[in-house]
């Protein structure tokens, strides 16, 4: 089982900071000093030199100017809150902005694209101030603000602008086709001290044209000490079949967000193509679909039985010593332990899915039970019964808990690998996690890219699962991890 604190430990730890800066900074005050601009100047990510870009003027048949927000007024309540550096060094730092402490799918095919043109440009800001002001009631300047623009590689993804400005403390995103609303966040704002979700999400529908539905579904949130809510997010249906995302800390609404449908609302999603989790679009591309074989009958280009035999012989030689020498120590009879495979204990199956391997399981008992890929030679999955090595250099079984995972581990695990798969073929051996007092998992990287995770519990090898790649969270088959989107049709790994 992979331990998902220790293969997330950085999200883990900035998710902690988060909280920890949201206390420490919570009452910090900040006056935001507005100032009045005449005309609107945008700044490109391709320079920060450019002039101030034209405003195109209204004509006849031609879509009307947007109105330039007014300045920022110099007076502001006295608990104007900036989270700026909450939001800068977490939900600031991909291309999407997150407007909660929740952690949606993030595309890695996002590529920054050219300088945005100047008439796009321009009418993004204004895009941008208006759902500032209408949305989440600030007023900002627009004399400085950031355009980048981005495609997505994979061709998944339609186009994007994002606009933020030099302090970071907001970030929107506008689909460039049409300029519609994305997602919008907000670091800075005046706390209120009571909040209508219902009045703003009718007025958010409004302004994205529609009207609500009456469903809603809450998302959670965080609390204070006394049970009162600091974050708190809900959603709404929209009667078009979108849903948005309100979020709210301490009771202000900050940020907004626009699904296409439910299921993207599910999953924080802007894309239809970030649905990663949901029954209900994503599907296994190829299910398990194995028959049995015959082991005089073995298909080209598979190891045979014998191949087979001796791969687990040598896994079983240095994971549990030399039977011989076990049986000794143990004072075991041959019938109790033997590694000697008799007729019945191993099988082959015949994959019909044409996304794997035939394999060959082995199942002896009192010892391990595996499944070996018939082609590559891959340990698929393996459960052990207690397994250990009685040399002094490899035994585990004495290292109490606040040792476990040291280079005993390391020499153990790396001598299995080495032995079963060739020493050419191991990359590296690494620790995983030592947790719960007598558990321990060591991860042995394989140089074509699949790695291992063993489990042990009290010194003892209890599991051996198979990865196909290196950030794939699926055990066993890579087709086990390969999933469709059934909307967009691509095709992809499951991954942490």
């Amino acid at each position: 089982m992979k331990l998902f604190w220790m293969k997330n430990k950085v999200l883990l730890l900035t998710l902690g900071a988060v909280l920890v800066l949201g206390g420490l900074f919570w009452g910090g005050l900040r006056l935001f000093q507005g100032r009045a601009m005449e005309d609107v100047q945008v700044t490109t990510s391709a320079t920060e030199a450019a002039a101030p870009a034209p405003v195109p003027q209204t004509t006849q048949g031609a879509a009307p100017r947007m109105p330039v927000p007014t300045a920022v007024p110099t007076a502001l309540p006295p608990a104007y809150i900036s989270q700026d550096i909450l939001h800068t060094e977490w939900r600031y730092d991909s291309v999407l902005p997150r407007i909660s402490n929740s952690v949606p799918y993030e595309a890695k095919t996002w590529k920054e694209g050219v300088e945005v043109e100047d008439d796009l440009a321009t009418a993004a800001v204004m895009r941008l101030g208006e759902i500032y002001e209408q949305l989440l009631g600030r007023t900002l300047d627009l004399a400085a603000v950031t355009v980048t623009q981005y495609w997505d590689r994979s061709g998944y993804r339609e186009d994007i602008l994002r606009l933020t400005d030099s302090g970071n403390d907001y970030v929107c995103v506008l689909a460039k086709a049409d300029l519609r609303l994305l997602i919008a966040d907000n670091a800075l704002f005046a706390a209120s001290d009571s909040m209508d979700q219902k009045r703003d999400a009718e007025r958010a529908a409004a302004y994205l044209g529609s009207t609500l539905t009456g469903k809603s579904s809450g998302r959670g949130g965080s609390k204070s000490g006394d049970g009162s809510y600091v974050e708190q997010a809900v959603a709404y249906e929209l009667a078009d079949g979108r849903w948005i995302t309100l979020a709210y800390t301490n009771r202000t609404l900050h940020g907004v967000q626009v699904h296409p449908d439910y299921y993207s609302m599910e999953e924080y999603a802007c894309f239809q193509a970030d649905i990663r989790i949901s029954p209900e679009v994503v599907h296994l591309v190829a299910p398990e679909n194995f028959e049995p074989g015959r082991l005089d009958e073995i298909a080209e280009g598979d190891m045979t039985p014998a191949e087979a035999e001796a791969l687990y012989r040598m896994f079983l030689s240095a994971a549990n010593s030399r039977a011989e020498v076990r049986r000794q120590a143990q004072g075991l009879t041959v019938e109790e332990l033997d590694y000697n495979l008799k007729e019945g204990e191993m099988t082959y199956f015949l994959d019909k899915s044409g996304y794997r391997e035939n394999y060959y399981h082995i199942e002896k008992k009192g010892l391990v039970s595996m499944d070996i890929a018939a082609k590559s030679g891959y340990i698929v999955r393996a459960k052990c019964n207690a397994l250990y090595n009685l040399d002094p250099a490899l035994d585990l079984t004495p290292i109490d808990y606040d040792h476990m995972g040291g280079l005993e581990y390391i020499a153990y695990v790396r001598t299995i690998a080495e032995q079963t798969w060739g020493r050419e073929n191991v990359k590296d051996v690494d620790v995983n996690a030592v947790y719960d007092g007598n558990y321990c998992t060591i991860d042995a990287y394989m140089a074509d890219g699949r790695w291992y995770e063993f489990g042990f519990t009290g010194g003892k090898l209890m599991y051996i699962e198979h990865f196909a790649t290196d950030r794939i969270d699926i055990a066993g088959w890579g087709a086990d991890a390969l999933y469709v989107n059934t909307i967009t049709g691509e095709e992809f790994y499951q991954e942490w």
